[in-house]
């Protein structure tokens, strides 16, 4: 069976991602802190009903054939640089959107790129954007079904593939591919707005479904 480690995981989006992906994978929760990533493992076992394991962040996607990223926002160079040995060669998927809060509403704090072309720079393996709009909370509501799409950003249709295969374990959401990792500072983008939209209009959760 194939190991997942969710990097960073122990945040909403890294235990509701852990929790679904468990289903279908080894997953592993990683953190700065071992300890910190026990106690997340152990809230994941108990949504999910499956054993998920806790490791500092490097043991943990050492261990892995896949990690996500599930980091709140862009980390440092040195973050990543010190992932990228035990990175090499693998799948990494990155839902990270750098962005910032001011005066209301929310908006992308990145200047130029995106965080998927950072990640890709730094650690030198094979990269994919995806999961940037899939709310949190409805992936820790474990029964519920998930019906949105995900976009998905990769350089090649071979690495898409291999996102995809990873997205579409976790029952009704749909991979599309989104094109290159170039593309990246727009689907990242699509997360302020969709924040920004559910404020306004008072919706929880909002996602996407593309007709």
């Amino acid at each position: 069976m194939k190991r997942i480690a969710v990097i960073g995981g122990t945040g909403d989006l890294g235990l509701g991602l852990a929790a679904r992906l468990a289903r279908s994978y080894e997953v592993t929760i990683g953190s700065r802190d071992a300890s910190r990533a026990a106690e997340a493992a152990s809230k994941v076992s108990d949504l999910s009903g499956i054993r998920v394991i806790g490791e500092e962040n490097g043991a943990a996607a050492r261990s892995s054939d896949v990690s996500v990223l599930a980091i709140p926002n862009l980390p440092s160079d040195d973050v990543l640089i010190s992932l990228k040995p035990d990175l090499a060669g693998k799948l990494v998927l990155s839902p990270i959107v750098p962005m910032e809060f001011r005066d209301g509403l929310f908006s992308p704090s990145l200047e130029s790129g995106s965080a998927a072309e950072r990640v890709a720079s730094l650690l030198g393996t094979r990269v994919a954007g995806a999961f940037h709009t899939v709310p949190a909370a409805r992936l820790l509501e474990v029964g519920r079904e998930l019906d949105y799409d995900v976009l998905v950003t990769a350089e090649t249709r071979e690495v898409y593939a291999e996102a995809a295969e990873i997205v579409s374990s976790i029952a009704s959401l749909r991979p599309l591919y989104a094109g290159p990792l170039r593309n990246s500072r727009m689907v990242e983008g699509i997360t302020p707005s969709l924040l920004n939209v559910g404020k306004l209009n008072k919706i929880k959760s909002p996602s996407i479904k593309v007709v």
